[in-house]
């Protein structure tokens, strides 16, 4: 073939060479000799997919995924659990409380996701601790799940040693902005209780400084009818509204409701559980 003939094909070669560096030096930014699709992996690992490749870790001697009730063992999980036991005071009680937030979804046969964790925990312990003195209970600790977490593992489980408290003895729980009074059984007043007085006077100036508003829920155990724990939950919500107004708090600012005995906390089977069951939820909301 004459020399001539093929400087058409070379210059055509040359053009090509030429295009495929326009287009991955100007239009991939990318010159350092690697192929487009070598590229693209390193890109797409690079942004924001590198989590899915390479899933978290569990950190926790006991750990869960977000919106699952199943406790996955972590590094020290068997000096954890031994642990827990051998420092179980003698005649205390052994409190697991499971924690979740508002979002998680509620494992079928339970009342909310940290009961079902409690639960599951509750049978890692099974035969290392009296059954008559574990108490499973749960906690919600927030309305929405911080959206890293949904991605990785939750500290979801805490353990307490109490004391049996009395059946008639009225307890303050607190966390973040959500409050439960737990009543004595049967009643629907929180009794002459200068914790709980001194507490709703608190509350009370706090609420006169703001603008948020208060939703008070009542519930009970699942003693008695359904009938009548739903009027029970609705007079132990009526009497801290009560309460609250008495202290000049507006009545408009205040919500109340009954669940009665549909969202359990923890187990009706103990009178530990039962306790904590019947109690007022209160919620401190920012104005809208």
């Amino acid at each position: 073939m004459p020399r001539l003939a093929l400087l058409p094909i070379g210059a055509f070669l040359i053009w090509c060479y030429v295009c495929q560096q326009w287009y991955v030096c100007n239009i991939k930014q990318k010159c350092n000799g690697e192929s487009p699709e070598i590229e693209s992996v390193t890109d797409s690992l690079s942004t924001g997919d590198t989590a899915a490749a390479q899933p978290a870790e569990n950190t926790y001697a006991l750990g869960f995924k977000w919106n699952s009730e199943i406790p996955e063992p972590g590094p020290g999980y068997d000096e954890f659990v031994n642990s827990k036991v051998n420092s179980l005071p003698e005649g205390q009680l052994f409190e697991i409380v499971g924690k979740y937030y508002g979002d998680e979804s509620t494992p079928e046969g339970s009342s909310n996701m940290g009961l079902a964790r409690a639960g599951q925990v509750k049978k890692l312990f099974e035969g290392k601790v009296d059954e008559n003195l574990i108490v499973v209970t749960s906690r919600q600790i927030g309305t929405s799940s911080p959206e890293a977490l949904k991605n990785g593992y939750l500290d979801a489980i805490d353990i307490n040693y109490k004391e049996a408290p009395k059946g008639d003895e009225v307890e303050i729980i607190e966390v973040e902005n959500r409050i439960s009074i737990l009543f004595p059984y049967g009643s629907s007043t929180k009794e002459a209780n200068p914790q709980v007085d001194e507490y709703l006077d608190k509350l009370a100036e706090r609420l006169s400084k703001t603008d948020e508003t208060v939703s008070i829920t009542g519930h009970t155990d699942a003693s008695g009818t359904e009938d009548f724990n739903y009027k029970l939950a609705l007079d132990r919500a009526r009497h801290i509204q009560a309460i609250l107004v008495a202290k000049g708090i507006s009545a408009d600012r205040i919500q109340i409701a009954s669940k009665g005995e549909k969202q359990p906390v923890a187990s009706n089977d103990t009178e530990e559980g039962r306790r904590q069951n019947r109690r007022v939820e209160l919620v401190l909301n920012e104005k809208q």
